[in-house]
């Protein structure tokens, strides 16, 4: 693009930007106060983190450093789109957790309000919904719009120079590009790990019998290790007892990351499972009524989602609670009749030994500065990501999901 081409078309976005679309917009601080029926008629055909479930549920139990925001964009008195986001408080003690003075003085200087569209508590597109006969360039116009709108509006509480949109999968990519109009800049970061599931499957056994050899046996010695310790696996019925137990687990493992944005409070599984009804489900491995892992599980449209897990990391130096917890992912999926399993982006190998493939994933970044946004773009392409080990787990691996 030559110089004056690139003067019209930065003209252009800016117009772009500053140009209001034919939509009318109604904003809210809680789910409560949504028009419901107008609101449910639109998520049904999303993500089950758009349900009106699941936004209750993460309203109740925020985490501490973070507030929900809704709007729907109608037009001709129609509900078209629905956006959800959070507001995070972002402290230098989240960011990093070090010993180092001068690092952590520096960190303690770090206090940013971010607009989060979707979660910090989930992976995936989990913010937006959509009336389906839409062009997804136009839904990702209205998206950037409400996201301006909730901008502005919080001024009050505070400036939000950093806004987030999270998290875009494999082909749907191309379909937001859009944003780059809007001085958005995608980022790449680990990959989801799909695994992909035959439907012909009806058993934990038809999965282990489409492995190779080696992969399958390091399945059963997990097995074989864990029910000679003494330990079966059972499904949780989350009353206050085992949510408690559940999130000093979470807890547990939470408390090894150095990044935490976002920490889930007691509680929030308990209400996941009060008001998600069989598309939760929690699964705890058990010794001697003594709860020592568990794993929650969403089901998600065709998706299956290994949610958050916990476990006792003295005992899992002995037995393998982590990846026998896994493995109860799969055996839960092929029960739903699911056709893939979603296993997120951390913890790479042992996901891959199970057979399941990286699918890319991209969050889009703008900053209110546009000299900002500049060394934005300039930084993100600078940011490693972990490449997903090669494995050859599956005899033969169909394409895996999004």
């Amino acid at each position: 693009m030559n110089i004056i081409d690139s003067i019209k078309d930065k003209r252009k976005r800016h117009k772009e930007r500053y140009s209001e679309l034919n939509y009318q917009y109604v904003f809210s601080d809680s789910i409560h106060l949504v028009n419901q029926e107008h609101w449910q008629s639109v998520a049904q055909n999303h993500s089950i983190f758009m349900s009106l479930g699941y936004l209750q549920s993460i309203e109740q139990c925020s985490p501490d450093n973070t507030s929900q925001r809704y709007a729907i964009a109608y037009q001709d008195g129609r509900p078209k789109v629905l956006v959800s986001v959070q507001i995070a408080e972002a402290t230098g003690d989240r960011l990093t957790q070090t010993e180092n003075s001068v690092k952590r003085k520096m960190a303690d200087s770090i206090h940013e309000r971010i607009l989060v569209c979707g979660n910090l508590v989930s992976s995936g597109l989990h913010g937006v919904a959509y009336d389906t006969q839409m062009s997804m360039e136009e839904v990702w116009r209205v998206v950037a719009e409400i996201l301006y709108k909730i901008r502005r509006k919080e001024k009050l509480g505070g400036d939000i120079n950093f806004a987030m949109i999270k998290d875009i999968k494999g082909s749907k990519l191309e379909a937001s590009m859009v944003l780059e109009r809007y001085s958005y800049r995608k980022i790449q970061t680990d990959p989801d790990m799909v695994l992909s599931l035959d439907d012909k499957m009806q058993s934990f056994e038809d999965y282990l019998a489409s492995l190779n050899t080696k992969y399958r046996s390091r399945i059963r010695k997990v097995i074989k290790t864990l029910e000679q310790g003494g330990y079966c696996s059972e499904r949780l019925i989350v009353d206050d007892n085992i949510d408690k137990q559940i999130h000093q687990l979470y807890l547990n493992v939470e408390n090894q990351s150095d990044v935490r944005l976002a920490t889930l409070p007691r509680g929030y599984f308990k209400a996941l499972y009060d008001n998600l009804g069989d598309d939760f489900v929690c699964l705890g491995l058990t010794k001697e009524d003594q709860l020592h892992g568990f794993i929650s599980i969403l089901r998600d449209g065709q998706q299956c989602v290994a949610y958050y897990v916990g476990f006792d990391y003295e005992v899992n130096k002995t037995f393998p609670l982590y990846f026998r917890l896994l493995q109860l992912v799969i055996e839960q999926a092929i029960d739903w009749q699911l056709t893939s399993v979603s296993f997120g982006r951390t913890a790479l190998e042992p996901k891959a030994n199970l057979g399941a493939l990286p699918v890319e994933t991209f969050v889009w970044a703008r900053h209110r500065l546009s000299m900002v946004n500049f060394f934005i773009r300039k930084l993100f392409r600078n940011i490693p990501f972990e490449d997903a080990p090669e494995r050859n787990a599956r005899k033969k691996v169909a394409p895996q999901g999004e």
